[in-house]
């Protein structure tokens, strides 16, 4: 019998709520990647959430997913980005298959293996999908040589989903590439104004073999896999961290405002506007997550609408938690200032989603198309 789903779900509440939160403030000030919290998510079964029930995992979807990522979200921001891009990578490997896929699951479920992806590129910015990287096809053997930016848990993740061109004009491949492969190099250091603990650093990769057993998916048919299985689960999980974000940073504000008492025994909560600031801030997470939701659950159903959604999704939740996370700073004043509070890292964390590729300018431009009857992207 496979794992119960919402128990390893709430099994990540309570990691969440537990040793997530508790190292979150240390995460964020000493720019550290959260091993622990990955080993408290791992003890959880939270890592084998997406993989399915034959490869040691939970065998969970677009839902699971999203109820997952708004728990660690909420809890720190860097774990929930880290925790997302394994999920997505396991389901990538998942679905597109190959002959390290069998191998690799159980480690990735088990939290033995940390995967992550290396899509973008300097070149390439939003449109992550159309790679510069080249892998040398000769003899045989395949070799990439090339860098990657932006790589969610670099240095710290074991295996990387490295997308590069294929040997057909206009195609794309996917090879998995081990942290301890010769020719893997990782270099810089993360140093963004939010997310601090997620190592989004680059990857460069000198001469190193790859070749058909490493390959996930058939030759030629990435592309299908980043729209099909990477798209739509990135950003139901992405926009899910969002709104973990803004539910913790209104949660904090308001707890504040109803506890801050002043000499005549009346609570900052008493003051009108602080009242409404309060009513926009859940208004706002209550909306964002109604959107994520449904597009999850359009996404596990298979509608056909479900992509325009899961665009929107990302759209409305990252924009919701830059809104809220403002409003919350509004409310607690200068205590939000301050790390006294978590206001302020909930705050910096929330600029990131809207410049996560694909960038809510380029989602406008493809929900516009869609809409409109016309090929995306």
């Amino acid at each position: 019998m496979g794992k119960d789903i919402g128990g390893v779900i709430g099994a990540t509440r309570e990691a969440a709520a537990g040793a997530v939160a508790t190292d979150a403030p240390r995460v964020d000030r000493d720019r550290a990647f959260p091993a622990e919290s990955l080993r408290a998510l791992a003890d959880a079964g939270a890592l084998g959430l997406i993989v399915p029930e034959e490869h040691g995992g939970v065998g969970g979807g677009l839902g699971s997913l999203a109820e997952a990522c708004e728990s660690v979200g909420a809890a720190c921001a860097s774990t929930g980005m880290v925790f997302l891009m394994h999920e997505v990578t396991a389901a990538t490997v998942a679905i597109g298959g190959g002959p390290a896929a069998a191998e690799l699951l159980p480690r990735m479920a088990a939290g033995t293996a940390v995967g992550t992806l290396a899509f973008s590129e300097r070149g390439t910015g939003a449109h992550f999908y159309n790679p510069e990287l080249k892998a040398v096809h000769k003899d045989g053997e395949v070799t990439i040589s090339g860098r990657k930016s932006f790589v969610t848990s670099g240095g710290h993740a074991d295996v990387y989903l490295v997308l590069v061109q294929g040997e057909a004009e206009g195609t794309a491949d996917a090879y998995l590439v081990s942290r301890d492969d010769p020719g893997v190099r990782f270099d810089g250091a993360w140093d963004g104004l939010g997310m601090a603990g997620n190592s989004s650093i680059a990857l460069e990769l000198a001469d190193v073999h790859a070749g058909d057993a490493a390959r996930i998916g058939a030759a030629g048919k990435a592309t299908e896999l980043v729209f099909g299985v990477v798209a739509p689960f990135f950003l139901v999980g992405l926009a899910a961290v969002n709104v973990g974000i803004a539910a913790a940073a209104a949660r904090a504000a308001t707890e504040h405002a109803a506890g801050r008492r002043y000499p005549d025994g009346s609570s900052l909560a008493e003051i009108q506007h602080v009242q409404h600031l309060i009513a926009d801030m859940d208004l706002a997470t209550r909306q964002a997550r109604l959107v994520v939701r449904e597009a999850a659950a359009l996404g596990d159903a298979g509608d056909e609408s479900a992509l325009v959604v899961i665009m929107e999704a990302k759209v409305a939740a990252t924009e919701a938690a830059a809104f809220v996370t403002q409003k919350a700073l509004e409310a607690t004043g200068g205590q939000g200032y301050t790390p006294s509070l978590p206001v302020e890292r909930h705050l910096r964390d929330a600029r990131a989603g809207a410049v996560m590729a694909p960038t809510n300018a380029v989602l406008r431009n493809w929900i516009g198309k869609a809409l409109a009857g016309l090929p995306v992207p």
